[in-house]
């Protein structure tokens, strides 16, 4: 559900556009995502709990890489809300001018920050080479030339920064979404609300079921521009996508969301129950190895995409339509460590995989424990002041021209 609260005293980093609604819970979300995604690295880059099996603990930690899909399933949902939702009678959609502005200072100062200063000291491979540019545009993992051979003299996960793949899919999906939004704007021209949402969402729908289908095949996986692109992870994104068209037209139009949305939203505790469930499901049906580099077949490819973005769905319905102030959910995502932890997860998330593997596998060969903490203490003073010095002040920038900023300081 969203907020309406004065977004007035809400950080540039988290406000939403000019007049449309903000919700506040997304922002904890955030701040569980990114320790999972922490948890999953340290267990990579210390070898596992002895060593890749199939053990309990392997099979628990691997499957916390569903924090991917949540991510993704946030992005879509928040950026693509306030471009349509005007056509339920909403504020109207930013400017396309503003919205790339916005993305820019969201995802490239803190990122090329973090890639010189680690490229500087312990050392990136490639990052200062003839290749600076593809790493710096974050076009790097969209070179064929670089899948077949990444780095030269990489010893091992210094590569650039290897989970900016994620940042690759993003800035892909973050150019198309506009053009999306003008597609089905003329698409939907004239038409009802309800027909507008029924319409798209079925038009979702298949594009997700194409993209789970090509996503799981070896020989479309084989190809960068796929595998690093919104394409094959449109099924997440399209699951938010299709959350923000459901959101715009039923809230905008004050008309009551379909029953069994309705149901899961007012009870927060069954919708996570089921979203745990999932979850283990996940553990026990798919042998333990990140998404990204898992020995699946076809099939279960497609299983564990779709159940991962079941279980993100599961966990955020309560933060795109229930009640913020209510309920589990808002005491979890709502809890100020969670939400701040969500402010400075860009940071965590840039610096800290760097730090990892010279604790693990890089050098100091320390365990999953020692790893966890360490690695943990030494990011957090660098995504402090990443979000303190650098994106928080700029995303003042956010949606105030800059003569404003200038004139008012």
């Amino acid at each position: 559900m969203a907020s309406t609260a004065e977004t007035s005293t809400v950080p540039d980093v988290l406000a939403p556009p000019p007049l449309h609604p903000r919700f506040p819970l997304a922002d904890g979300a955030r701040g569980v995502a990114v320790p999972a995604v922490m948890i999953v690295h340290a267990w990579l880059f210390t070898g596992g709990f002895g060593g890749f099996t199939e053990s309990l603990p392997n099979r628990a930690v691997v499957r916390l890489d569903t924090a991917v899909a949540v991510f993704f399933f946030l992005s879509a949902f928040l950026l693509y809300r306030p471009m349509i939702a005007h056509r339920a009678g909403g504020p109207t959609a930013p400017r396309v001018g503003d919205y790339a502005r916005r993305r820019f200072l969201r995802i490239y100062p803190a990122y090329w920050v973090a890639l010189t200063a680690l490229a500087v000291f312990p050392g990136l491979v490639g990052v200062f080479s003839d290749r600076w540019l593809s790493f710096y545009s974050l076009f790097f993992f969209l070179d064929p030339a670089n899948s077949s051979q990444p780095c030269i003299g990489d010893p091992g996960f210094r590569c650039g920064l290897p989970q900016s793949w994620t940042l690759t899919v993003e800035m892909t999906f973050y150019i198309v979404l506009p053009l999306y939004a003008a597609l089905t704007a003329w698409l939907w021209r004239g038409r009802d609300v309800r027909s507008w949402m029924r319409l798209e969402v079925g038009m979702l729908v298949v594009l997700m079921a194409i993209s789970l289908v090509l996503g799981a095949l070896p020989e479309m996986r084989d190809l960068a521009w796929f595998r690093f692109s919104f394409l094959s992870h449109f099924f997440w994104l399209g699951l938010g996508l299709a959350a923000a068209v459901i959101s715009a037209g039923y809230r905008n139009q004050r008309q009551t969301l379909p029953a069994p949305l309705r149901y899961l939203a007012e009870r927060q505790g069954l919708c996570w129950g089921l979203a745990f469930a999932v979850y283990l499901f996940t553990v026990f049906a798919f042998y333990p190895a990140p998404f990204p580099v898992a020995p699946f077949s076809a099939i279960e490819r497609m299983g564990l995409d779709f159940s991962q973005g079941l279980l993100a769905v599961m966990l955020l319905i309560p933060a795109a339509f229930g009640d913020p102030n209510r309920g589990v959910a808002a005491r979890i995502f709502g809890h100020p460590a969670v939400v701040w932890t969500g402010l400075i997860s860009y940071g965590l998330y840039l610096w800290s995989v760097t730090i990892t593997v010279d604790l693990g596998v890089g050098g100091a060969e320390a365990g999953f424990w020692p790893v966890l903490i360490l690695s943990t203490l030494l990011t957090l003073p660098f995504a402090i002041a990443s979000y303190y010095l650098l994106e928080r002040p700029l995303m003042r920038f956010k949606y105030r021209p800059l003569r404003e900023i200038f004139r008012h300081g």
